[in-house]
């Protein structure tokens, strides 16, 4: 199936994954450039294009946190 259209809200502070262990990391800064088009996104794990990462669940907040603290 193809997608007609796309809608994506991202604010600052929110939590994302990113990296192949997912990862998660604050958004920081995002910026719009004119020439390219390209929108990316600055963590608190460095920047990213958009679309180079995953999204949190919102409902479970324990889906952000990395596994292996809870043993740290």
């Amino acid at each position: 199936m193809t997608l007609r259209n796309i809608s994506l809200n991202l604010e600052l502070g929110q939590t994302i994954l990113v990296g192949q262990n997912n990862e998660p990391a604050q958004i920081t800064k995002i910026e719009f450039h004119d020439k390219t088009g390209e929108i990316t996104i600055n963590t608190t794990r460095g920047p990213r294009k958009a679309l180079t990462f995953r999204l949190c669940e919102q409902d479970d907040s324990t889906s952000c946190e990395n596994v292996a603290d809870k043993y740290r």
